[in-house]
């Protein structure tokens, strides 16, 4: 086969492959966009407020007394 015929074959079939990709994302709800952060901010604060459990201030002031307890200055 000609080199160039080969050449517009592999081109044509990422071509395709491509739109396939674009219209499944477009239209198929299983591979839409789940909304995810766009800026560098607010992924950060997406992924602070999964980890991070707020502490009640009672748990606060018992661990303080406790350490307190332990190690006096």
């Amino acid at each position: 086969m000609n080199t160039l015929l080969i050449l517009i074959i592999i081109i044509v079939a990422f071509s395709l492959i491509a739109l396939i990709v674009f219209l499944a994302r477009k239209y198929i709800p299983i591979f839409k966009d789940d909304g995810k952060p766009v800026t560098k901010e607010q992924a950060a604060k997406e992924n602070l407020e999964r980890i991070l459990v707020p502490i009640e201030e009672d748990e606060k002031e018992e661990k303080l007394l406790d350490k307190n307890e332990k190690h006096p200055e």
